[in-house]
């Protein structure tokens, strides 16, 4: 009977213990598809994440530098020279050199021109002889100055490119012709030009230019660190349409403009 009691109490152990044993199998499949899911879900919003980052783009791109100020200097580039006041000085005291020619002697002035008074022959020119010179003579190779082109912020009336008409103020006008030339260099001029030859980083030209008494563009000088950059330049320029020339007292006179253009090849 006890015999019976206790293996009735064994198999009832192994009962419990086969019940645990598979109850912890349970759980840890439980867990590693809880582990799968969270591993899951971390992953979709990793890839969706990267999937809604914006990466930046560059662009090449030109356009113009807007003038400070709405000032344009123009200064003539001099050699300057310091000299020592004292050398100067020196210069000052050091007396004329006698001459040593022998043929040249020291006379009295007063006496000279006396002598030179008395032998004055009075000549008298016939009327039918006399020279008349008249500015439309033909005879007569007067050069006239050329006349200096008048800076922008200077002229009394700014040139008015096409399309400005309705600004009535030279402040108007200025700011409308720095926007039309922007758009024009901004539409016209190939960067690829630049690309072609290596170059990279930002990069500036310099047009200075004339609007003449007839309203058209005429280049004076273009400053790249490439000719290639200076012609593309230049023929960007030249497409500048015709304007309204600049008036000082209401006639047309030439004005000067300096165009700075820039841009950045990545």
């Amino acid at each position: 009977m006890n015999n019976l009691n206790k293996n009735h109490d064994s198999v009832l152990q192994n009962e419990k213990n086969v019940k645990k044993s598979q109850k912890h199998d349970a759980n840890l499949q439980k867990n590693s598809t809880l582990y799968f899911q969270v591993g899951l879900i971390l992953c979709l919003l990793a890839t969706y994440a990267a999937l809604e980052m914006s990466f930046k783009t560059s662009k090449d791109f030109a356009y113009v530098i807007p003038e400070e100020d709405n000032t344009i200097y123009e200064v003539d580039p001099e050699i300057y020279k310091i000299v020592k006041k004292e050398n100067l000085e020196k210069k000052k005291e050091v007396a004329k050199p006698k001459s040593k020619n022998p043929d040249f002697e020291i006379v009295d002035d007063k006496k000279e021109i006396e002598e030179a008074e008395d032998k004055i022959i009075d000549v008298v020119v016939p009327d039918d002889k006399k020279v008349i010179l008249t500015p439309d003579d033909s005879s007569l190779n007067i050069e006239q100055p050329d006349e200096e082109p008048v800076n922008i912020m200077a002229v009394q009336k700014v040139p008015i490119f096409p399309g400005c008409e309705g600004e009535t103020t030279n402040d108007g006008r200025r700011q409308c012709l720095s926007e039309k030339l922007s758009k024009l260099v901004q539409r016209k001029f190939d960067i690829d030009v630049a690309s072609n030859l290596g170059i990279t980083g930002k990069q500036r030209i310099y047009v200075s230019f004339k609007i003449n008494k007839l309203g058209e563009v005429e280049i004076i000088k273009t400053k790249a660190n490439h000719k290639d950059l200076e012609k593309e330049a230049n023929r960007v320029v030249g497409k500048i349409p015709t304007m309204q020339p600049g008036k000082n007292n209401n006639n047309p006179v030439e004005v000067s403009y300096m165009l700075p253009i820039q841009f950045n090849i990545q």
